[in-house]
Formats: structure tokens, sequence, C-alpha cells
């Protein structure tokens, strides 16, 4: 604004001007004001600037957050592998989830490995347990699917099943009890294996005529060319329809725990880079045929099963409904007896046990051509 101007605007407003004067000062303000409004920029120049100024904007609070996402994400992966493993040997949360899913199964399923469950930890406290669903015919196992456990906060979800072929369904094995009032008959079972040729191995879910007890089943299959797989046990006196679709049972081999592997020898190695450790542990030893030791560890699975009925109920093979406390309480009172037991070996030596008066029922499950050895 010019000296001028403003002298003029001074005499405008204490009304010093004459009206010709006033009258030409009021068309050099409108003019003035015209020029004071008008954009001191191009449009094209103005969206140009608006247009980077939003950027900077952007990459200004993707640079801070950003380093706040990867901060939160690295305190969460720390948090999450601390919840599930720990700082120490001790046992961890991993480990006895794996536990929870790896006894369920071999409870429950007679073709279960003992080995547990793969797991990985995620973030958000979160966890990924991974394990095989396999079968065994004769001296091969091999795997038929998977089965995925996710976990959050310790607390289970959904388990999904794949299985690689068509969906697995065990056979049953019954109560002696019912053979004869459910009139089962295993006529065509016995020809199927008569008819399957030499060269061949079978599995096979065989039911007794009556209840025996673990000593008197190895009793039985001593010196027969054949593998006891799993042992069911009776797990009630009732004999009411939930004995041919609810199983629980033993492998043929102790269900050792994590305390059971007792430490050996530990060596430690130190370097500029910091110190590392090995350690060689054994389990008990198992002879074939120790029944006590096969009742101690699986009533040990039983009583840490008690605490995870839920998870039990989800994972279990058997498509039962057994409740793990009454049935321990049953085993612990009455003792351990087997309805049935599941075997593998060559199709005539398992055809051989018709003549047995001891076999009430059978249902073969899987046929393979020949993988024996001994």
């Amino acid at each position: 604004m010019t000296n001028d101007f403003k002298g003029k605007l001074e005499r405008y407003d204490k009304n010093e001007m004459t009206p010709e004067e006033k009258k030409e000062f009021e068309k050099e303000m409108s003019a003035k004001e015209e020029q004071w409004m008008r954009p001191t920029l191009e449009k094209t120049k103005q969206r140009k600037i608006l247009r980077a100024s939003k950027w900077k904007a952007r990459i200004n609070t993707a640079l801070t957050v950003i380093p706040l996402l990867l901060l939160i994400l690295m305190i969460s992966s720390f948090l999450t592998n601390f919840y599930y493993y720990g700082f120490s040997d001790d046992y961890s949360r991993s480990q006895k989830l794996s536990d929870v899913i790896n006894f369920s199964q071999v409870i429950t399923d007679p073709y279960s490995n003992k080995y547990t469950a793969d797991t990985k930890v995620g973030m958000f406290l979160n966890m990924n347990a991974t394990k095989e669903l396999r079968k065994t015919v004769g001296k091969e196992s091999y795997p038929i699917g998977e089965m995925e456990v996710n976990f959050l906060f310790s607390k289970m979800g959904i388990v999904d099943k794949k299985f690689y072929g068509k969906d697995d369904q065990l056979p049953e094995i019954h109560h002696p009890s019912l053979l004869s009032d459910y009139g089962i008959d295993s006529s065509s079972e016995w020809e199927r294996l008569e008819m399957l040729p030499e060269g061949t191995v079978s599995t096979a879910f065989v039911t007794f005529d009556e209840v025996l007890s673990t000593e008197k089943v190895f009793e039985h299959f001593k010196g027969k060319d054949l593998d006891v797989l799993w042992f069911p046990v009776v797990t009630s006196e009732e004999t009411g329809d939930h004995y041919p679709i609810s199983n629980i049972g033993f492998p043929n081999y102790p269900i050792f725990h994590s305390d059971d592997w007792k430490l050996i020898s530990k060596t430690e190695e130190k370097s500029f880079l910091g110190s590392s450790s090995s350690e060689t542990r054994a389990a008990p030893n198992y002879v074939e045929g120790d029944t006590e030791m096969l009742h101690k560890y699986f009533k040990k699975t039983l009583r840490f099963l008690a605490d995870y009925q839920e998870e039990f109920d989800e994972i279990q093979q058997m498509h039962g409904d057994i409740q793990i406390k009454e049935a321990l309480s049953y085993l612990e009172d009455d003792g351990i007896s087997h309805h049935g037991v599941v075997i593998t070996g060559p199709t005539k030596e398992v055809l051989s046990l018709k003549e047995e008066k001891w076999i009430g029922a059978i249902q073969v499950d899987e046929v393979a051509l020949w993988n024996w050895s001994n």
C-alpha cells in the first residue's frame, strides 16, 4: 500500500474529500480490492503444492507409524515366545499343550505314534501345533493325514483334521456281552481273510469273547507271528451302546512323560560367542509284556488329561464320549481289563485266530503287500 493511497484513505475516513474525489477513490479502492483478492498462484500450481503437501504428510505419518508397528510386533513376538517357551528348561506351556494333543491321540487312536506334535508360536500369544495322522499295516507306518490345532492364550481353537484320501473311520471294538445281544457276525471278515493271498499283511480290530486281563492278552498272543498294537480298556460296568463307539486304551509301549526322561549326562561348551549345552536323557527300560509298567504310565496319562477334558473331546479319534475322571476312577477301583485288541501281521496268521475260542469278533481295517520281518 503506497503512502499516497494511505493519505487518500485517511482523508476518506475523515470525510475530507469532495464528492468527486470520494467517488474517484471508491473506484480506486474497488480496483485495489479486486487486485488483493486475486490468487497469487495459478490453479495448476496450487494443486501441485497441495498434492505435495498431502504426500509429505502421509510419508511423515508412515515414518512415525511403521517403527511403532515394528516395535509392537517385536514386543508381541518376545512376549509370545516367553509365554509359551519361557527362559528355563522347565516344563513349558508349549510342551504341555503338545502333550495334550499327543496323549489324547495315543489313548484313542491305535495307530498314533509316540512323537510329540510340532509347535510353532506366532504373534499376539497364538501357537500352532501339527501332528501327522498315521496308519500301521504290518511293519510299515504311513501318513494318512494331518491334524492342526491353534491355540490363543493357551485356549484351544477348532481341531482341523485333513485326510489325504477319504476321511478315516476306525472299525468298532465291541463289549463281549453285546456280541450275542446284537447278533454281531464276523463271517464276512473271516471269508475276506481267507480270500486274501499269501504275501499280504493285515491289520484287524479284534473283540474277545470275554473280558481279559492284560497278562492274559499277552499270553494268548505269545508265540504268534503278530504285533499287538493297542489295548482298549473296559471303563465301565455298563455294557450299553456306548461300547462300540467309545474306546480308550494304551499302545504296546509305556506312555512316557517328560519328567520320566532322566538326565544321564550334560556337557557345556563355552566360547567367545557364549555358551551351549547338550544333554543325554533316557526313559525307564521296558520289556514287552511288562503289564505293570504299561498300566502305571497309562494311568499317569489319564491323570494328566483329566484337567483337559474339553481339549481331549476335540482331539480324540475313537468318536466316543469318554469322561476321563470317571474312567480313571473305575480303573483305580476295578483294575485294567480288555474287551479287545488291535493287531497286525501276516494275513494268514491273522486268519489263524478264527480257530481260537477266545476270539469273539474281528474286523479287518487295512491290507497291504508283504512288508513283514522279525
